[in-house]
């Protein structure tokens, strides 16, 4: 006897019981169910030790080729990092390894997050990814290029929130170059 067969003797409901709570879970079940898929293309890609976490960053944890990776897994037709806002990108950054996201429709295929942003995006994830490793030729090359600048002026409440003001970007910049 299926799942459902089984609610519905044990609780007395109908078909159309069933129906109306399949309908108003199915979001909760779609998400369940690529969960569980995610987790077989991962293995299916030679990922070994992959863990869901569900953490805000991430939803899988796994390893390759001794590289150490954070997976988000997207089942959406809009552009997979449309959603990554400015803050959830500074906590991507701060992660040690590679940020992948794994988009699952119309096929599932792998991306290399930092590879997939919008510029501005990208420019503010490699600061941050520059900050955290301490790595000042990397922001004294980044602060050098008045576009990234530029952008990253138009993120000061992700910088402010992170205790970075733009005086101290500026800082860093006349600082490093």
């Amino acid at each position: 006897m299926g799942i459902l067969e089984e609610l519905m003797k044990e609780y007395m409901l109908t078909q159309e019981d069933i129906d109306f709570a399949l309908e108003r879970a199915k979001g909760i079940l779609l998400g369940y169910a690529m969960e569980h898929k995610a987790f077989r293309v991962l293995m299916s890609l030679d990922f070994k030790d992959v863990k869901f976490v569900d953490k805000p960053t991430h939803d899988f944890e796994a390893l390759k080729d001794d590289e150490k990776y954070y997976i988000e897994v997207k089942a959406t037709r809009k552009s997979p990092t449309k959603e990554y806002s400015a803050f959830k990108l500074a906590m991507i950054a701060s992660l040690d390894g590679i940020h992948a996201t794994l988009v699952m429709k119309p096929e599932p295929k792998l991306f290399v997050t930092e590879e997939i942003l919008s510029e501005p995006k990208r420019i503010l994830f490699r600061f941050f990814k520059e900050l955290y490793k301490k790595d000042y030729d990397g922001l004294r090359a980044l602060l050098s290029d008045e576009k990234a600048v530029e952008v990253l002026s138009q993120y000061r409440r992700v910088l402010q929130q992170y205790k970075i003001s733009l005086d101290e970007v500026m800082n860093y910049q006349e600082r490093l170059l």
